[in-house]
């Protein structure tokens, strides 16, 4: 299992596809599908991409090394498989991290989705249908969301470079034997820094809207260290900036995690070739209905 130990300058949590939460009047059901977000470069922004096939690129090595050396040859692509595990889900009328030491708590929110055992949801361009909440959220302006998942991601993916492709192997290293095969690796993020550091942000994302994460044990409080790390509770402002607002004229709200594009982390030699694969940022937006 390989351990997440780079900064967010690197990557940070993850997550693929996009999570769907309608809210009906009698109440909340979530489907699964998309994510995207980070400071990093995006692949697609700094590299040429040859198809509409997300992560195939025109490039050489050379080239590659060229145009991310200003990114600490690091950018942002999309991954064939993201998958979570998702205990709860929310809305809250104001960040519900916050103090010192950081503390999440739930006092300002509506919780959307409960799964007590966790619901496993591959994000990665497929819809998943999660547990439904048993009351509709109370009319308020929501200016965050938070969700809860367990602390380890199991990823898969690939980039091709020139026509040389470059597959993930089980530990998230790369494979570049030619016809080479993704494998599925884990990722565990159990601190947002080399020492350990169970707070992150909240950071501004390229794409707009901030986030911002907790590390946690199963009670939702605060790791005390990295092996008593269970959870990871990320919280985004809505809409960039725009609250979402529920009143009686709205049936529920959705929102899309967005990772095509920016859902996969990918790391380069300075000589541009691709040496690891990890996770990476997701954006939510927020439509009302």
């Amino acid at each position: 299992m390989k351990k997440f130990r780079k900064s967010f300058q690197q990557r940070f949590i993850s997550a693929s596809s996009s999570v769907a939460i309608g809210a009906a009047l009698l109440g909340l059901t979530t489907n699964t599908n998309s994510a995207k977000a980070s400071s990093p470069a995006l692949c697609k922004d700094r590299l040429t991409q040859t198809t509409l096939q997300q992560n195939i690129f025109s490039e050489n090595n050379t080239q590659t090394a060229s145009a991310l050396s200003s990114f600490n040859y690091y950018c942002l692509g999309s991954p064939d498989k993201f998958e979570i595990v998702i205990y709860e889900m929310g809305l809250c009328t104001q960040n519900p991290i916050s103090g010192t030491p950081k503390v999440f708590s739930k006092d300002n929110c509506e919780v959307t989705m409960v799964s007590t055992s966790g619901s496993t949801a591959d994000l990665a361009g497929k819809t998943v249908p999660l547990p439904s909440a048993s009351t509709r959220p109370a009319n308020a302006t929501y200016t965050h969301a938070y969700i809860t998942i367990l602390n380890e991601f199991g990823l898969r993916g690939s980039i091709s470079l020139n026509g040389s492709v470059y597959c993930s192997t089980n530990d998230g290293g790369v494979n570049s034997s030619v016809g080479c095969t993704a494998v599925d690796h884990t990722e565990e993020l159990d601190s947002f820094d080399e020492s350990f550091e169970p707070d992150f942000g909240p950071e501004n994302m390229p794409t707009g809207g901030k986030v911002a994460a907790l590390l946690t044990d199963s009670s939702l409080t605060r790791a005390a260290n990295a092996s008593s790390v269970t959870r990871l509770v990320g919280v985004f402002e809505t809409n960039s900036g725009s609250p979402v607002v529920i009143n009686d004229e709205v049936n529920g709200v959705e929102v899309e995690l967005q990772v095509s594009d920016g859902g996969y982390g990918i790391a380069f030699t300075d000589a541009g070739v691709p040496e690891d694969f990890g996770s990476a940022p997701f954006k939510p937006v927020f439509n009302t209905f």
